[in-house]
């Protein structure tokens, strides 16, 4: 009978403790993550071609990943994710993908094919889930690109990281070695470059608002702001405190960033799995610069996170490295 009490007594405490857990978490942040393919690093939201999704840029970055390389279609409503499949390439083209923007029914996507000197941006026309191919554009001043955008005009501007592909050193040493190119296509059918804005850090972000061009500065932690002309660009001051900023997409004509608040912490995330590397997600007002975090961890959800997107009430985040995307509800 004694030990029956005392079971009884266990099992009324454990339930009163289960439930002041529950209430005690009620309020929280419910976190989930979504398996997905090596090196998820960049997103998009498609929400005209089909059913809702976010279509992901992912490429093995570790050795042991490489060499995988495909656009992965990711259904919001089922949950359903495809390999989305690739029709009409050149069949000379090694698909690496990096920085993805989609304009309409068309996505660019910038492809490290062959390093250190050539990186094409490859255009495809969406169909569902299937991509098919429009063109290549590659031209001498694409030597790092990272992240793009088109223009109202589909012209393209895009970041070029650092002034020598995969240089340390800058970093290191905040040079400002960075720039913008703006590409153009030409009546023959050819593209140009010219550099439109130079001596910025590590840009990994860019998007526009209307004729205002954001630029984002990973090593110099703030965002650049310019206006678009015919005459080219035309700066308009910087939002800073952004640490570490990556990929930019816009909500609510807002600006929607993660940060990569612990550099050094990154490198070694970088090398190693098992070393986490803290994630940020600034929401920023771009009129007056002031911004709040979304969402915050120590790297413990998610390491690296590289884009944020927001679709209903929920946020999206991908990530450099690790097989997996994060779905946050917000509050």
């Amino acid at each position: 009978m004694k030990n029956r009490s005392v079971l009884r007594m266990f099992i009324l405490t454990l339930t009163i403790f289960l439930l002041c857990q529950a209430q005690q978490s009620s309020g929280q942040t419910i976190v989930d993550r979504i398996p997905l393919k090596p090196g998820p690093e960049d997103m998009v939201l498609d929400t005209l071609n089909g059913d809702p999704g976010l279509i992901i840029s992912c490429c093995g970055r570790r050795e042991t990943d490489k060499p995988y390389g495909e656009m992965i279609y990711y259904k919001l409503l089922s949950g359903e994710q495809l390999v989305m499949k690739r029709l009409n390439e050149p069949e000379e083209i090694l698909f690496r993908p990096h920085g993805i923007y989609l304009d309409g029914d068309l996505l660019y996507v910038i492809s490290h094919e062959k390093e250190p000197d050539y990186h094409p941006v490859l255009v495809y026309k969406v169909r569902g889930t299937e991509l098919d191919f429009v063109e290549m554009i590659h031209t001498t001043h694409q030597h790092s690109p990272n992240a793009l955008v088109t223009g109202i005009g589909r012209e393209i501007y895009l970041v070029n990281d650092s002034g020598k592909r995969g240089s340390l050193l800058e970093k290191a040493l905040k040079l400002k070695r960075a720039s913008v190119v703006k590409l153009t296509k030409n009546s023959d059918g050819k593209w140009v470059a010219e550099m439109v804005a130079d001596r910025l850090g590590y840009p990994a972000g860019i998007n526009r608002i209307g004729d205002r061009l954001y630029v984002g500065d990973a090593v110099l932690h703030k965002i650049h702001v310019y206006e678009i002309s015919k005459e080219g660009l035309t700066p308009m001051g910087e939002i800073q405190k952004l640490k570490g900023n990556d990929n930019i997409r816009i909500y609510q004509d807002q600006l929607l960033t993660p940060g990569h608040v612990k550099p050094m912490k990154f490198i070694k995330h970088a090398k190693n799995p098992e070393k986490k590397s803290p994630v940020d997600v600034f929401l920023v007002d771009p009129s007056t610069g002031e911004h709040s975090i979304l969402y915050s961890t120590d790297g413990s959800t998610i390491s690296g996170g590289s884009t944020a997107i927001i679709f209903g009430n929920y946020l999206y985040i991908c990530q450099v490295f690790d097989p997996f995307i994060l779905k946050v509800e917000l509050e």
